[in-house]
């Protein structure tokens, strides 16, 4: 509102309460004591705060509002951030059909009115209250103790027996997260990074904001399962969607549409880069955040979880000089990590690796790393054609997705690459009859490919709550495992604490089914084997289900015997 005195100055002048010396000696008393022009002026004896605003209300057509008779329900008090509330003098005082109502002392700036329409994505409508009504309900509402901001916050937020916690509010404000959203932290701004800190500590993937019919749910993706974190009341659905928006430079406007967006942040000296997701649903806009940290440490190939057996076999192909490698298995199966893994072992100062990946999700020192825009044209297939020209050794291709990147997929095997790759297949056998499927001839499947390898990931047992388990028959056989081959074994599970957060688990762990293609396999590709013929000749040749390995490392004590049925199922 920076014309805001100049408006006081005509209002004043035109209405004949004070004349041009008293304005005059207003303006130098101003400079000497560097407060308000509103208050020289009744401190001067000039005029009284009613007859200004009186005044004002006149000359520029707005209603007058007297705050003190006016109740401001809690949801104004979270709208706006208190440093911008004190700066400009200003009250939001109702909500009303997508209309917020401000409390103004002096006629409103455009530019700033139109700054707020923006933040709040809503019609502004002024009132006129007087400059000492405004400022002694910002320090009735607004200007809370420390202690009575976070029981407030709490008490507005929370609505069911497992709140988010005082101390963890309390933290927030001493925590290291950092983004692009502005400095000025209100409570609603306070509340999306509390929710994002939240997350990052307790090792969450993935945050899922979702609508419900009366109540906004908070869950975390930790470990690779959904658990509620938090329940917040309805009414603060808009505000929080549109501040994780703002955030990620997502049209706040736009709510019929999905739309994509992205937040780079700081977290105790990580840095952190989240993927945001808007798809419209019937209660609302879900948000999906996905929480990737842009220069993580590289696992090595050594921590998978491979056995020692499974390593040699996989070691020895990504060592070959050509052909494919693909690491199948589900969206949220570890695929890239593991192929992140592999440039880490074999990135070497006399090897050139090039990468196409959609998105870039980790930065690997020393890796060439193209990522996919669609919108312009750089798919997987034309970055692809371009890393030939670029004279790789190693070429990686975050997904194959289509026949044209797979023929070029091939094509660079054939010609003396190593291409690493993932493909959605449930086990590996079926990624051979998958890429015939897709148009690519038998006989280049058969030449180009080197090994193929299903993953998936189970949670770990907590180590701080680890105790023996006993099963019946019945259970193990509703969970398909064979009975008397493991009656000799000694079996754990996590009773749940603190450490876990009493969920038993703690971390994740890989198990795997190599499929090293040799003559034999790679004649029955020729002749479009079926997919069982295939995987009954790979197991007389030592490859090991996903569900064995899993139930190896149950039998070390690794994981639960629920925990790989419920990743595996019953078939093998």
């Amino acid at each position: 509102m920076n014309n805001s005195l100049y408006q006081l100055d005509d209002a004043l002048l035109n209405s004949g309460i004070i004349n041009k010396e008293q304005l005059e000696k207003a303006r130098e008393t101003q400079k000497k004591e560097n407060i308000g022009l509103e208050e020289i002026i009744v401190n001067l004896g000039y005029s009284t705060y009613p007859e200004i605003l009186q005044c004002l209300a006149t000359q520029y057509d707005l209603p007058v509002i007297d705050l003190d008779k006016t109740g401001i329900s809690p949801e104004m008090i979270y709208l706006l951030p208190l440093p911008l509330i004190k700066k400009h003098c200003i009250v939001p005082v109702s909500k009303n059909n997508g209309n917020v109502t401000i409390a103004v002392s002096h006629p409103p700036d455009l530019g700033f009115i139109d700054n707020l329409r923006f933040m709040l994505n809503a019609d502004i409508k002024c009132v006129l209250a007087s400059h000492e009504n405004i400022k002694s309900a910002i320090r009735k509402y607004f200007e809370l103790e420390p202690h009575d901001t976070v029981d407030t916050l709490l008490k507005e937020f929370t609505v069911r027996e497992t709140p988010i916690h005082r101390a963890e509010f309390e933290r927030m404000d001493r925590s290291n997260l950092e983004s692009k959203a502005v400095e000025d932290e209100g409570p609603i701004i306070q509340l999306v990074s509390l929710i994002i800190n939240k997350a990052v500590s307790s090792r969450a993937s993935d945050i899922h904001v979702e609508p419900l019919s009366n109540r906004l749910r908070i869950r975390y993706r930790i470990d690779g399962v959904c658990q509620e974190a938090d329940v917040l009341p309805k009414h603060l659905q808009d505000s929080i969607i549109s501040r994780i928006k703002i955030l990620a430079n997502i049209d706040i406007s736009e709510k019929r549409r999905p739309q994509d967006g992205r937040i780079s942040l700081r977290y105790a000296n990580k840095e952190l880069d989240v993927r945001v997701s808007c798809l419209p649903s019937i209660y609302g806009e879900s948000v999906v955040m996905r929480l990737l940290e842009k220069s993580s440490t590289l696992i090595n190939i050594k921590n998978l979880g491979f056995y020692e057996d499974d390593s040699r076999r996989f070691h020895s192909i990504i060592k070959k000089p050509n052909g494919i490698l693909l690491i199948t298995g589900p969206t949220g199966s570890g695929k890239t990590t593991t192929l992140y893994a592999v440039i880490n072992e074999l990135n070497k100062t006399d090897t050139k690796i090039v990468t196409a990946e959609d998105p870039v999700e980790y930065t690997l020192p020393g890796v060439n790393q193209g990522e996919v825009n669609e919108k312009i044209g750089f798919t997987f297939p034309t970055i692809l054609r371009t890393m030939l020209r670029q004279d790789p050794n190693i070429i990686l291709v975050g997904e194959i997705r289509d026949t044209e990147t797979a023929d070029t997929a091939i094509a660079a095997a054939l010609t003396g690459h190593l291409v690493l790759s993932t493909l959605h297949t449930n086990d590996a056998p079926s990624a051979i009859t998958r890429l015939i499927d897709m148009g690519i001839k038998p006989f280049l499947v058969a030449t180009s490919l080197q090994g193929i390898m299903a993953q998936r990931l189970i949670r770990m047992i907590c180590i701080q709550c680890k105790e023996p388990v006993k099963y019946t028959p019945e259970q193990l056989s509703e969970m398909g495992f064979e009975i008397e081959t493991l009656k000799d074994f000694s079996f754990y599970k996590g009773k749940g604490c603190k450490q876990c957060n009493n969920i038993g688990y703690h971390g994740r762990l890989g198990i795997y089914e190599l499929l090293d293609i040799n003559e034999i396999l790679r004649d029955m590709t020729y002749h479009m084997a079926a997919t069982n013929e295939i995987r009954k000749v790979a197991r007389t040749q030592g490859m090991i289900s996903l569900k064995e390995d899993g139930l190896r490392k149950a039998k070390d004590g690794k994981t639960t015997l629920e925990e790989v049925f419920r990743i595996t199922g019953m078939e093998d």
